[in-house]
């Protein structure tokens, strides 16, 4: 189980907002069903997690405290996509995604096609970095990445996953 990254990718309308207990920085319904789900692999891998050891950094980034257990989600209009692992991870996913001219001058500078997947491809490795500042996005090199990854395209959706080690199996699973 060590040597593998597990993630799950459904349709939100799928995912059911289990009636338990969520983190307090859990707010919004889309989060909750990527923790429904996010819980949902847990079982499934015979891990046990109370759901008060589930943090938020001060820069925003969820974590286990007092463990070595990874995870990171992401959603999109129609998608919720979430990675657990051993190892640190990141995730994103877009499904229908429009960006102004402007926003993509700021965002994605240099990039002249497939801004969907530039975008997601910056989101995963800022979510992987936990650094969500504005600046450091608009920095963010889509080629010059040193990390491993583990990418999804299609015509549905673009998905981005970055981990921390090399030699990692990524399993999908429910």
């Amino acid at each position: 189980m060590n040597d593998n990254i597990y993630l799950s990718v459904v349709l939100k309308e799928d995912i059911k907002i289990d009636n338990l207990k969520y983190p307090s920085f859990v707010k919004r319904d889309e989060s909750k069903k990527a923790y429904s789900l996010l819980f949902r692999m847990f079982k499934y891998l015979g891990i046990s997690i109370d759901i008060n050891d589930i943090c938020c950094s001060s820069n925003g980034k969820p974590y286990i405290k007092n463990s070595n257990i990874y995870f990171n989600y992401s959603h999109s209009k129609n998608y919720i996509a979430c990675a657990v692992g051993f190892v640190d991870v990141g995730v994103d996913i877009e499904d229908e995604f429009e960006i102004s001219n402007k926003a993509s001058l700021l965002y994605l500078p240099g990039i002249k096609s497939n801004f969907r997947k530039a975008f997601v491809t910056k989101e995963a490795y800022s979510k992987l970095l936990g650094d969500f500042d504005d600046d450091f996005f608009k920095n963010i090199d889509v080629n010059n990445i040193n990390k491993n990854k583990y990418e999804i395209s299609k015509k549905e959706y673009d998905l981005v996953l970055f981990y921390d080690e090399s030699n990692k199996n990524i399993k999908k699973i429910l």
